[in-house]
């Protein structure tokens, strides 16, 4: 089902399913940012990654002397969230674990995804409470995809010097890195700018990306993350700006799931936050 905020600007609209955005319309220049889900390339719109980002080496992780299975991307974008609070600007989702996800991840948890209006635009607030008498390990990323034509451009909010990992067959990260923004803000993605899948950095410096298009209809997201992958099928007309705390696995990865790359750790009862703003700049 989908629900929406509204205000006299915007229409916010988003999928139980997965807490999913799917449309952020301006009502009075009548344009759409987000990408439709065209199955001709790809149907998601902002899928939620949780409680990893990326891949897993074998697809497996080691907790507490026992083996775990875990999905590209995990589990959450997959699953029907209850909605907790819905007024005319406010939305929240509300995801508990169950005997389901326990089965891939042992842990009790709430998680919530807040979408509420800020100026011109809004926040996609999400947050994590370990309902556990234990030290919960997850990781969460936000994958929103804005619509695009070939030769519009990814802004960094700094100039940044960033090799992008290359992913090998089985999606995970390999030894070589390609440099992608040599002390540059720009990348102008044209057809074969995703040629060989994803751009993931780790250690970005800027807190935020803009989409920056021909027809002057740009966006801004706004975030705190220490990685950031930028994607979408080659030559489609959408763009992924992917901030994360979390990255895929090395190709040589331990399968440690509390020694993971970029995982979070979270104590017995305490909630972690994580606010993604995207705004329109025209």
């Amino acid at each position: 089902m989908i629900y929406s905020i509204e205000n006299e600007t915007y229409r916010v609209s988003v999928k139980s399913e997965g807490a999913e955005l799917c449309s952020f319309y301006d009502k009075t220049a009548d344009h759409e940012y987000i990408w439709e889900g065209d199955p001709a390339f790809w149907t998601g719109t902002s899928p939620l990654l949780f409680p990893i980002v990326g891949r897993l080496r074998d697809d497996i992780y080691h907790l507490n002397g026992k083996e775990y299975h875990m999905p590209k991307h995990g589990f959450a974008k997959k699953m029907e969230f209850e909605v907790e609070v819905q007024t005319a600007d406010e939305l929240v989702f509300l995801l508990r674990d169950t005997e389901e996800t326990r089965v891939g991840f042992p842990y009790a948890f709430e998680l919530r995804v807040r979408y509420a209006f800020v100026n011109h635009g809004f926040v996609m607030e999400f947050s994590v409470k370990n309902v556990n008498d234990e030290t919960m390990y997850f990781s969460l990323g936000a994958h929103p995809a804005f619509a695009i034509a070939l030769g519009d451009k990814v802004v960094l909010d700094e100039a940044e010097t960033l090799a992008a990992f290359k992913l090998d067959e089985n999606f995970l990260r390999g030894k070589v890195q390609q440099p992608v923004f040599d002390n540059a803000r720009e990348l102008v993605i044209t057809a074969e700018t995703f040629a060989k899948d994803a751009l993931i950095f780790d250690g970005i410096k800027s807190k935020g990306a803009s989409v920056i298009r021909a027809n002057g209809k740009n966006v801004h997201v706004a975030f705190d993350a220490p990685c950031l992958g930028i994607w979408a099928k080659p030559a489609a007309p959408y763009v992924c700006i992917e901030p994360w705390h979390g990255i895929d696995d090395m190709c040589d990865a331990a399968h440690d799931f509390t020694k993971k790359e970029r995982i979070e750790v979270l104590g017995a009862g305490e909630t972690w936050e994580f606010p993604v703003t995207i705004t329109a700049m025209d």
